[in-house]
């Protein structure tokens, strides 16, 4: 009985072990997203990293966000003065430890994202292969400005998450396509004539009815 007891407990370690794996490799992702923002306007914006995105998983979209900038008076000063001169907040992300920085780019009106108190969905586009971001979209939940002020500064950006990958067209079938062009070929090439007998012989068969029926009326006028 004793034995049968550590079997048991050795086989419920080991599926434990195995569970922790797998769960822990789950949590590793396959993309660790650096998002960077811009306070200042002008023709060339200055950038400074402000969250990280971990995608747990493409297929689910399940990602968590760590803002790696604190939130101060000085940064909501700065979202502020862009608010009021009608200027944008610009974003941009890039995948961290690739050796070229493939950014791409968004931005939305600064007083959007001023009046929303930070509050904002990110909207990732990754290719099909769930390992590179091809596309983001910033939606603030403010959609149309109306000169408020906020009463606190946010402590930090309130960041919802969407993954989305495209999906695979439609293939045409082409087979089905191709066996009906070679059968029409094939009825062709044999001479092949699916036409019913009246459609084939009309014009034989108007004629002699035509000249029957004017024969019969002259038959009965004689009489």
């Amino acid at each position: 009985m004793a034995n049968q007891f550590k079997i048991f407990t050795v086989i419920a370690l080991l599926a434990g072990a195995s569970y922790a794996f797998q769960e822990d490799d789950f949590l590793d992702g396959q993309l660790t997203l650096v998002v960077e923002d811009a306070l200042e306007g002008g023709p060339e914006p200055v950038f400074s990293p402000r969250s990280t995105i971990h995608v747990r998983s493409v297929k689910s979209g399940n990602a968590v966000v760590t803002h790696t900038r604190q939130w101060n008076p000085e940064l909501h000063n700065k979202l502020k003065i862009l608010a009021e001169k009608n200027d944008f907040y610009r974003v941009r992300v890039y995948h961290k430890g690739s050796e070229e920085r493939g950014y791409v780019s968004t931005f939305t009106r600064a007083c959007q994202v001023y009046e929303s108190g930070l509050s904002e969905t990110l909207s990732m586009m990754v290719d099909s292969a769930g390992t590179w971001v091809v596309g983001v979209g910033l939606i603030p939940p403010v959609a149309v400005c109306q000169g408020e002020e906020l009463e606190a500064i946010p402590a930090n950006h309130n960041t919802t998450v969407i993954i989305r990958s495209p999906t695979p067209a439609p293939v045409p079938d082409t087979a089905t396509y191709i066996e009906k062009l070679e059968a029409m070929k094939n009825e062709k090439a044999e001479g092949k004539d699916n036409r019913t007998f009246l459609a084939k012989y009309w014009m034989y068969i108007v004629p002699v009815v035509v000249i029957m029926v004017l024969s019969g009326g002259g038959q009965e006028g004689g009489r």
